[in-house]
């Protein structure tokens, strides 16, 4: 079944011509968005999973962490390991051979997380907060996941403007996200690089003021529940604006147009006469 995903990467255009707000939008997994049946995959294949891994491989292994040496922690491990394997044996076998044939991995979890094109995360909610306790995470879109292993749901969304600042609020959000499911959400930002790995230390994210190109870079995010436990996928994905029909392309303008202004500064995103300069437009 591996061969069968080797093609385009999947295409999505989360984008709306509306204010952002920073929300759960949670789709049942599986729905079709377009993709047919690659929608109903956890992890994708695609052409371009050479230069995913390559990625992966040159980002530094503090990307990497294990949190919490408690049997809590070693249960959430647990579980999540043996449904990525159980996951990948039924939709790439060929993956997971390759991770176990991987000797350079330093733990089960790394192995996997080398051989697919996902970023992941690993949580253990016992305690209704979401404690992080694996992280790996290359290509992140600004922020420095290293530093969150063994943070709650709410600490590690802390810094997104807008995101749910009430505990109570956080609670159901996280009973929504990582204790229901399996959903699928889409985060969306705009790029002047075509970079996968935009950590803040990585130096490989263009500023505006010199760009020449623009790319849409889209995060596929799906939680999936386990006992006691849950896995957090991350696929990115960058679309040239160019390859953007013109009904998208306007979409992306007028969702310029009505940005919050502290959003704006927080995805670090263009103003619309930056954009439409860059685009030619």
């Amino acid at each position: 079944m591996h061969a069968r995903g080797v093609t385009a990467p999947a295409r999505y255009f989360p984008v709306e011509p509306t204010p952002l707000r920073m929300q759960a939008g949670l789709i049942r997994f599986g729905t079709d968005l377009g993709n047919g049946a690659r929608d109903r995959l956890f992890f994708q294949i695609d052409d371009e999973r050479p230069r995913y891994l390559a990625a992966k491989r040159a980002s530094p292994p503090s990307r990497h962490v294990i949190a919490g040496e408690d049997a809590i922690a070693q249960r959430a491990r647990d579980a999540a390991l043996a449904w990525m394997r159980d996951t990948l044996a039924t939709e790439a076998p060929d993956v997971l051979r390759e991770a176990d044939a991987d000797r350079d991995a330093r733990d089960p979890l790394e192995a996997i997380a080398r051989a697919v094109q996902e970023d992941l995360a690993v949580l253990e909610h016992g305690g209704g907060e979401g404690r992080a306790v694996a992280l790996d995470v290359r290509f992140p879109s600004g922020w420095r996941p290293e530093l969150l292993a063994g943070a709650s749901f709410s600490r590690i969304h802390a810094p997104v403007p807008g995101f749910a600042k009430d505990d109570r609020v956080s609670r159901s959000m996280v009973a929504s996200m990582i204790g229901r499911g399996p959903y699928v959400r889409f985060v969306w930002t705009l790029s002047a690089d075509d970079a996968l790995d935009h950590h803040p230390d990585a130096g490989l994210r263009r500023g505006w003021d010199d760009a020449a190109r623009a790319w849409l870079r889209v995060e596929r995010q799906i939680t999936v529940p386990l006992e006691g436990a849950s896995v957090f996928l991350i696929r990115t994905y960058l679309y040239d604006v160019a390859t953007l029909d013109e009904a998208q392309r306007d979409v992306v303008r007028e969702a310029l147009r009505v940005m919050p202004e502290e959003l704006r500064d927080y995805k670090k995103l263009p103003t619309l006469e930056t954009f439409d300069h860059v685009i030619g437009r």
